[in-house]
């Protein structure tokens, strides 16, 4: 079955089983300030896009977020990758970076939240840096663990045609490493985004995050609802661009893969 051809047809069934058992929910609680409905939620949704004040409040909000989101993924990337590579190429680098990549790896990400503020204050900065640091290692591990499993018969092939490291880097280990780096690409962003909303709800007042924090706090139930559907969409979004990029990237591995049934 063509894959984008079944995919239009499951989404919106899925979608429509979900807010079916959304509306039950909400109908058999029936009270709107525990949980609202999917009409009250979609109401607020088409307000945020004509209401003027809403509006412009999410147009910022959206700004400052996406801001953040990439540049703490940009970061994590330029960081990440290389330090994944000189991981599993060199055990010295191993040896020395492997303890505190996977203590800060297993840190929850509210916990980075004091330490960011301490480091650059209550601002759109602390959003950034906690991205990077939930990210980073993301990043770091998946690239670890594609360059060590590199079969060795590939690098030996290389070296016995007299291959230097920087060509053994750059032809055999960065392109037998791809597919893991797209992997800890795609996982990351969706860390980043984590990152920046817990920093916006926990200590700011700017961003998609605060203003769910602040929708939240006066019981606009409704509104907080369409706001996490924007965030959604962000997420999704992020999330097919990132799958685009890696079938470019490694197609030849797509290629490879088996026919699912």
């Amino acid at each position: 079955m063509n894959t984008s051809y079944a995919r239009c047809i499951i989404l919106p069934g899925s979608l429509a089983i979900f807010v079916a058992v959304w509306w039950a929910i909400a109908a058999a609680v029936n009270n709107s300030r525990e949980i609202v409905g999917p009409y009250q939620t979609g109401t607020a949704f088409v307000s945020l896009f004509t209401d003027p004040p809403l509006t412009r409040l999410m147009a910022a909000g959206l700004q400052v977020t996406m801001t953040s989101i990439l540049l703490g993924f940009a970061l994590a990337a330029v960081v990440g990758v290389p330090i994944g590579v000189l991981m599993g190429r060199y055990l010295i680098v191993d040896l020395f970076c492997d303890p505190w990549v996977n203590i800060w790896y297993s840190i929850p990400a509210i916990a980075f939240v004091p330490l960011a503020m301490n480091w650059t204050g209550v601002s759109a900065t602390s959003s950034v840096l906690i991205a990077f640091l939930i990210t980073v290692f993301t990043i770091i591990i998946n690239v670890y663990g594609g360059v060590k499993n590199i079969s060795g018969s590939l690098v030996d092939c290389g070296v016995a045609y007299g291959a230097t490291q920087t060509q053994i880097m750059t032809k055999i280990i960065l392109p037998a490493t791809l597919p893991n780096i797209m992997v800890g690409l795609r996982l990351g962003i969706s860390r980043a985004i984590e990152g920046v909303i817990i920093a916006e709800m926990v200590f700011t007042v700017v961003g998609i995050g605060g203003l769910m924090d602040d929708a939240a706090d006066n019981l606009q139930l409704a509104l907080s609802g369409a706001l996490i559907i924007v965030l959604a969409i962000i997420s999704l979004s992020l999330a097919e661009v990132m799958k685009f990029i890696t079938r470019r990237a490694v197609a030849w591995k797509e290629s490879q893969a088996m026919i699912r049934e």
